[in-house]
């Protein structure tokens, strides 16, 4: 079996980072992801407000992304390291393996939906990953949402491609109702008339296969705040 001394789990910006610094100490690293390189930072860089705004950090994403060689699949196991790719399972023994999958939007446990197989419900990060994709995922969208900067970013560049927004609180009661698609939804008792629904109430660390590693970068922080994960990635790298 194949040795390495670290092997990074995710390619966004505290993966890349993570890999320049052990390659210019000497290591032998493997990098995975399981999608694209960039991580949210690559959808991030399709949309025009959001480019504007991490423009520092998709900057150095880039630039590392370049330098960085990248191997493209999911890892499923992290001690061995087992690697579902297109070219089937591959295993590998690595020291130490440095979780840099990144956080996700927390999912809305309290969310009722009164209606079977209802389309247009979305947590923040996957609107915005669809309509990076150039996808249209309605025409009046309802955000309910903790308010944050990102929400407010988020409201305007959906409002610069055209979307009817209406922006309310997340509330301890919400309901969706419809049919094929959401037609409305009532939180705490209000009723809005939409076909699409937008949810954020904070971020939770995406590592769906529970995979054992050190935690670096927003899968630690979990934030739209990038400052924060950079301050985190700049403290562990300290460390060598």
């Amino acid at each position: 079996m194949p040795s390495v001394d670290y092997v990074v789990i995710g390619a966004g910006f505290a993966g890349l980072h993570c890999a320049r610094k052990l390659i210019d100490k000497g290591f032998n690293i493997l990098v995975f992801d399981m999608r694209e390189a960039g991580g949210e930072l690559a959808v991030f860089s399709k949309l025009s407000g959001f480019a504007k705004e991490y423009e520092k950090y998709i900057k150095k994403m880039l630039e590392l992304k370049e330098a960085i060689p990248i191997e493209f699949g999911t890892v499923i196991k992290s001690k061995p390291v087992i690697v579902s790719s297109k070219n089937g399972l591959r295993r590998f023994e690595a020291r130490r393996a440095l979780l840099c999958t990144g956080a996700t939007d927390s999912l809305p446990i309290k969310l009722n939906v009164l209606g079977k197989k209802i389309s247009g419900i979305y947590t923040l990060d996957h609107a915005l990953r669809a309509v990076a994709e150039n996808k249209r995922i309605g025409e009046k969208i309802l955000f309910v949402c903790k308010r944050e900067p990102v929400v407010n970013l988020a409201v305007k560049q959906f409002a610069e491609l055209n979307y009817t927004i209406e922006l309310v609180e997340v509330g301890e009661n919400i309901e969706v109702r419809g049919e094929k698609r959401v037609e409305e939804v009532e939180v705490n008792g209000v009723k809005y008339r939409c076909d699409a629904i937008v949810f954020y109430n904070g971020r939770e660390p995406f590592n769906p296969l529970k995979l054992k590693g050190t935690p670096v970068g927003n899968i630690a922080v979990c934030s739209y705040d990038y400052s924060k994960v950079e301050e985190h990635v700049k403290n562990f790298l300290a460390k060598f």
